[in-house]
């Protein structure tokens, strides 16, 4: 079941993204200290709408829409997480499905997103369903890595 996200919800999200796998935190595990910081920012602000999958009644899957992207008629996806040891389930690509609809359903044309260079595996999941690579931002991340920018028409 996807759901809206809830103020109720928000350390759950932040440990689902702790134990997501991603390469980030993976590569640097000490990271995983910011993530109440560096979320709060994301789950407050106005413009973005969080939905979380659940099954028996746990958090295992969520993403996040940005309304706000700097591109008419777009939007973005700001977050994707499913725990690690429920990778290869479809979760991802359904929480991904659902929010192009809900995108489509506001009137958006076009939905963005950022990954960085190292993230083969989020690059290829994108890829299969319909992303296409559009830029490369290096030194994008505070910490000098290179972004890269994937996006889809919806209409």
């Amino acid at each position: 079941m996807i759901r809206n996200a809830q103020e109720e919800d928000f350390e759950l999200l932040v440990d689902l993204d702790a134990n997501s796998g991603h390469v980030f935190y993976e590569n640097n595990p000490n990271w995983k200290k910011g993530i109440p910081e560096w979320f709060r920012g994301m789950f407050d602000n106005n413009n973005n709408d969080f939905y979380i999958y659940e099954e028996n009644e746990k958090i295992v899957g969520a993403i996040g829409l940005d309304k706000d992207f700097p591109v008419p008629n777009s939007c973005g996806i700001i977050f994707l997480a499913v725990l690690k040891e429920e990778h290869g389930k479809g979760i991802g690509g359904k929480l991904v499905q659902f929010l192009e609809e809900k995108a489509k359903g506001s009137g958006f044309e076009r939905i963005f997103l950022y990954t960085s260079d190292d993230n083969v595996d989020a690059q290829g999941f994108y890829n299969k369903r319909g992303y296409a690579k559009i830029n490369e931002f290096p030194g994008y991340y505070g910490w000098g890595q290179t972004a890269f920018l994937y996006g889809k028409r919806l209409k």
